[in-house]
């Protein structure tokens, strides 16, 4: 999997988690685990749309298109299940 992953350009994670520590220990489990590509971080389901589609504060010039996105299915206000 590594190979594939070295062989992709400009990889990226999305995480939407409201949760604080479970945020930072999923941060820390991935980059011990040699993990060393973008993360970026959302806390609700309608940020995680404004950074997708990238509108809102998200602009096109500034924000990538994430190649994986991890999401917490229970979300305040718009919840996991409604973004996917």
């Amino acid at each position: 999997m590594s190979e594939l992953l070295n062989k992709q350009k400009k990889l990226s994670l999305l995480i939407v988690e409201d949760s604080e520590e479970d945020y930072t220990t999923l941060i820390r489990l991935l980059r011990k685990q040699g993990f060393e590509y973008p993360i970026y971080h959302c806390v609700d389901g309608d940020n995680a749309l404004d950074f997708v589609f990238q509108t809102g504060e998200y602009s096109p010039e500034i924000t990538p298109r994430p190649t994986l996105i991890l999401i917490d299915l229970n979300l305040p206000g718009t919840d996991g299940i409604e973004v996917i």
